[in-house]
């Protein structure tokens, strides 16, 4: 299926590991950080909390100069101290720590995007070897997932135009991520979710787990 693919691109939560954030938690804390600069918290309930945390920016630098960068830092502090907490429980799915020392070995890029912050990244992988190439977290583009400015960049790095790279995730916000930026998508049905998961993106394979996608990529060695 992914015949001309040399790199390949993972999302990090729900992929190649599993941990527990508690994004109700982290919604309820930035929202309430919210209120307390003085804005009503009800229009953004329903926004990713990255995007929230940035139409904030947006409206409170309207009001007042300074204000939205104080309530980033406030709102940011909030977001990493959850993540990083949920870091110390992550462990990557069955067979993925392999999968991509053999997929390197193979001659393949291979890059780690994640909308978390660096951190939290980093405290998971000082537990378990994740094989890769680049890891471009929150902190290291200016724009995340799904914007595809978080996928190029990595494929920058890699040197592999989009056309002969794949991106695989959890979320269809990574599938939207490799759809803009012209590459293959992979949709990962872990934990449950369920079949339909992703039928709003229609990526053009989806697996129940990262590990299949081993079967449907080109033989490869180092150049």
């Amino acid at each position: 299926m992914f015949e001309m693919a040399r790199a390949v691109l993972f999302d990090l939560d729900g992929t190649l590991i599993r941990q527990s954030i508690d994004f109700e938690r982290m919604r309820v804390e930035v929202l309430g950080v919210v209120e307390r600069f003085g804005l009503t918290s009800e229009p953004y309930r329903a926004m990713h909390v990255l995007e929230l945390i940035e139409r904030v920016v947006a409206a409170l630098d309207a009001r007042e100069v300074g204000a939205g960068p104080r309530f980033a830092l406030a709102a940011q502090e909030v977001v990493t101290a959850i993540e990083v907490a949920a870091a110390e429980g992550a462990e990557p799915y069955p067979g993925v720590p392999e999968f991509l020392a053999r997929l390197c070995g193979a001659g393949f890029g291979v890059g780690i995007v994640t909308r978390n912050c660096r951190p939290a990244v980093e405290r998971v992988l000082a537990r378990w070897s994740l094989a890769r190439d680049v890891l471009l977290t929150r902190d290291d583009v200016d724009r995340v997932k799904p914007d595809p400015e978080h996928l190029l960049a990595a494929l920058e790095h890699l040197g592999a135009p989009p056309g002969n790279a794949v991106m695989c995730g959890d979320h269809p916000m990574d599938i939207v991520a490799g759809r803009r930026a012209g590459t293959g998508t992979v949709g990962i049905l872990s934990d449950g979710l369920p079949a339909d998961h992703f039928a709003a993106v229609e990526p053009d394979l989806v697996l129940p787990s990262v590990v299949g996608l081993e079967r449907y990529l080109p033989r490869r060695r180092p150049s």
